[in-house]
């Protein structure tokens, strides 16, 4: 990744919950990701001279993703906040010890943060455990163009998986952004952003590992439409582009998201050595 231009990358540790449940569970012995691990890992990448967001993430067993929780209790969202924020508070301490350069709150949890003072509350709180800037990873769409909170957080964060027409223009997503960016005057940063190596990828973006024709280029393409539309923007701090795991997975038969491998890796190349020249 060093040799590729990457100077960041992120870090993503998860709990998980039970479908209905305002139960949150998963830190340290209970994760899946080892403390011992995210140290070394971000140990290593600050000595290559690379910063490092520490990003937690709530993973709902049965292959649901955190935009799927909807506790319509007052009883049970109560709850959720509660164990949630200390959930979120343990990996803001965590955060500062391996010297974390951004940390991010939460992200994708579209039905819950309508509920504004909880969330004000729990970052009021991580910024007495954690020095450093915080951000948000909202769901493109109505999550990100109607959070009312940002004015709390340092940077706007955008998991942007945003369709792009068959011409891959990105003007109508341009213009999304810049409404949000204009209104609180914080710069962006996109917490996630990708493209799967599929037939009709820039349609369904967010769309992972479902069976079709596999089509490197246009997730190159893609990346390059994502690249050229807001890399310069003066509000633009740069993207994390989901993903590259520790795995090694990836590779030209490879119809997943990671760019590892493949037309898209050369294209992150390409703009992080020679600004896309």
């Amino acid at each position: 990744l060093q040799k590729d231009g990457v100077n960041a990358v992120a870090l993503i540790p998860y709990g998980w919950m039970q479908p209905g449940s305002p139960d949150v569970h998963g830190f340290g012995r209970n994760s899946w990701e080892s403390e011992e691990g995210l140290s070394e890992l971000s140990r290593l990448a600050h000595a290559l001279g690379m910063k490092v967001m520490l990003k937690p993430g709530i993973w709902v067993r049965g292959g649901h993703y955190a935009g799927d929780i909807d506790l319509p209790s007052p009883a049970d969202r109560q709850q959720w906040f509660e164990e949630y924020g200390k959930f979120i508070e343990r990996y803001a301490k965590f955060a500062a010890q391996i010297h974390a350069d951004v940390f991010c709150v939460g992200g994708e949890f579209v039905h819950l943060t309508p509920y504004a003072a909880p969330w004000r509350k729990i970052i009021a709180r991580v910024r007495q455990v954690y020095p450093g800037p915080l951000t948000y990873a909202a769901n493109f769409g109505g999550e990100f163009e109607k959070l009312s909170f940002w004015d709390a957080l340092d940077y706007i964060g955008l998991q942007e998986y945003y369709p792009l027409p068959d011409n891959l223009s990105p003007s109508a997503l341009v213009q999304k952004v810049e409404a949000v960016q204009k209104k609180y005057q914080k710069p962006v940063i996109f917490t996630e952003a990708g493209f799967p190596s599929m037939a009709g990828a820039n349609h369904h973006p967010w769309e992972d590992g479902d069976p079709g024709k596999m089509d490197l280029n246009l997730q190159a393409r893609c990346y390059a439409a994502v690249f050229r539309a807001f890399y310069n923007q003066p509000w633009f701090e740069g993207m994390y582009w989901w993903k590259v795991g520790t795995n090694e997975a990836g590779g030209p038969h490879d119809g997943s998201f990671t760019p590892w491998g493949k037309p898209a890796m050369e294209v992150v190349r390409k703009w992080y050595t020679s600004g896309g020249r």
